[in-house]
């Protein structure tokens, strides 16, 4: 059942369908699961994953009363989701301007697979959801089906996706565009062999950069592989793993700043003259990187910008009724540096 197009589910419609009270279905809904027998709370979940039903405050948040609020939701698998930068930016720029408009952001950390039982598809009292997704192509496609279920506008960032017919806006940057600007550089300078060096989650942006990258180096011999970028001393044995099975490559890219920083003192600890015999890219232009030497050659990511415009975006879709465009793309800016 389509709970947009047949009228929205009502607790009565939930506790009918599971044969139970409309107590028993608060109760589920609320977690207060110590009143609920582990049969009943099976059967609510079910009626309410079938009807859609989904307690929220959208309509009395627009008319004023009761809390106005956006949800903001970062389906990442790790706990230390905000320690990220470019998310941490991102964020911030969502929230300013939510706030400037006397609106709050509710923010929520899922693994991913914890979106399903969690209370975002339950509880989640907002007007509107924004969303950052990690995880194989047909993981996040789920996710954002879910999400565009719930009868809510949609912001979703860093994705590239079909909008036809769905309340949903993406907020992006060039990701394929910066990735293609790196390999242009690195085929223009003689690079024959390049190593790119990718986190091990996988992100759409990641993606993207990677099919850019591909396409600037017009068919020049490439490798890649995956390392936990969280783990400075991961990213180094795993390079010198890779030096030591196939030997130094002409250059080294790293899919952002984290790694290429790792990859780049692993070079020069290991005496390589870096951009002499290898050179090192990174991405995003993480400010705590602006202060090392080599600067290292990397691109910059308009992250805050971003949660502006998305945040710009949701308050104007709530005030219309609609998104003004459903695919707003910001450029990347090539920072040549002192490694690449």
């Amino acid at each position: 059942m389509n709970a947009d197009r047949q009228g929205r589910a009502t607790i009565k419609d939930v506790a009918r369908e599971a044969g139970v009270s409309a107590m028993t279905v608060s109760n589920v809904v609320n977690n207060k699961t110590q009143f609920v027998g582990a049969a009943a709370r099976a059967r609510v979940e079910a009626a309410i994953e079938r009807l859609g039903y989904r307690r929220q405050a959208s309509a009395r948040n627009l008319r004023g009363a009761g809390p106005r609020s956006i949800g903001m939701v970062i389906v990442d698998e790790s706990p230390a989701f905000l320690a990220n930068f470019f998310t941490a930016q991102l964020v911030a720029g969502l929230a300013n301007v939510l706030n400037r408009a006397d609106w709050t952001l509710t923010l929520s950390g899922l693994p991913p697979d914890g979106l399903a039982a969690s209370a975002l598809m339950r509880t989640y009292d907002v007007g509107g959801l924004c969303a950052m997704v990690s995880g194989a192509p047909e993981a996040r496609r789920e996710v954002l089906r879910r999400l565009c279920g719930l009868g809510q506008p949609v912001v979703l960032f860093q994705e590239v996706v079909e909008t036809e017919g769905l309340d949903l806006c993406l907020v992006r940057q060039d990701d394929e565009g910066g990735g293609r600007r790196v390999g242009e550089h690195l085929a223009r300078l003689g690079a024959r062999s390049v190593l790119a060096m990718l986190p091990r989650q996988s992100w759409p942006a990641i993606e993207n950069r990677l099919a850019g990258l591909a396409a600037g180096l017009g068919g020049a011999p490439r490798a890649a592989i995956s390392v936990d970028h969280d783990d400075f001393s991961a990213v180094q044995e795993a390079l010198g793993a890779w030096i030591a099975a196939h030997g130094l490559p002409d250059a080294v890219w790293g899919a952002n700043d984290q790694i290429a920083s790792a990859a780049l003192l692993h070079l020069l600890d290991r005496g390589v003259a870096v951009p002499g015999r290898v050179r090192v890219v990174g991405f995003n232009d993480f400010p705590a990187h602006r202060h090392a030497r080599p600067r290292l050659t990397t691109l910059a990511s308009p992250a805050y910008e971003l949660g502006e415009r998305a945040g710009e975006a949701m308050l104007r879709r709530l005030e219309g009724g609609r998104f003004e465009t459903q695919d707003l793309c910001l450029p990347v800016a090539f920072l040549p540096g002192e490694t690449g």
